[in-house]
């Protein structure tokens, strides 16, 4: 289910796609980015269009941890009526990587937009534990896999389209019908999809640049 995620672009660059009017903190390229690690998210507040450090993963009082949310039956629950409504954001991503175990390799492949920089779907929350400081968390929404995605898995992260994502920042307004119609599969054929050489996973560096190839 999208074990990670990478991001990598220069502060400008994003600024400039997603016309963001603050970044909350030092950003820096990040090669593998994975759950409950800290994430960069955007979202919309009264100061505009925020860039913040999250943690991927939720803490919310109905889910254990919740990394990743299929979008299917996001809107006929009451329970999430709050939060989709005032609470959406963008993950900003270059790529995503996914798994799958033949014999014993683990085969991996890298996701990307042949158009660069995306913008996934996500939610957000504010945990406020018994002690310490309150946490931004936030989750990733998931929609069916295209043809790339889903021989390692049946669902893939909710790729928005580029025209959508003022829609989807933009708190309330928008009607469910509205909502659901933006989070649906990305065109395989805009994507690129990336081999990565099987390897045991005690191998794999996820601290720097990995080298990429193609079969």
């Amino acid at each position: 289910m999208c074990q990670s995620i990478s991001i990598t672009a220069q502060a400008s660059e994003l600024t400039e796609r997603f016309k963001l009017d603050n970044v909350l903190f030092h950003f820096s390229n990040r090669y593998e980015v994975n759950p409950t690690d800290s994430v960069s998210a955007i979202f919309e507040s009264k100061n505009g269009r925020i860039l913040d450090e999250f943690r991927w993963g939720m803490v919310p009082y109905w889910a254990r941890d919740s990394v990743r949310m299929d979008s299917a039956g996001l809107f006929d629950k009451p329970i999430y009526d709050r939060i989709v409504q005032k609470q959406r954001c963008i993950i900003p991503c270059s790529g995503f990587y996914v798994t799958r175990t033949i014999g014993k390799e683990v085969h991996k492949m890298k996701l990307a937009m042949r158009s660069g920089i995306f913008a996934i779907a996500g939610l957000y929350d504010v945990f406020r534990p018994a002690s310490g400081d309150e946490m931004r968390t936030c989750t990733m929404l998931m929609t069916e896999a295209n043809s790339h995605v889903s021989p390692y898995q049946p669902l893939m992260p909710a790729i928005l389209e580029q025209e959508h994502i003022g829609d989807w920042l933009e708190r309330g307004k928008k009607t469910p019908y509205e909502l659901r119609s933006m989070l649906r599969p990305m065109d395989a054929m805009r994507m690129l999809a990336i081999p990565l050489s099987p390897t045991a996973d005690h191998m794999v560096d996820f601290d720097s640049p990995r080298t990429e190839w193609v079969k």
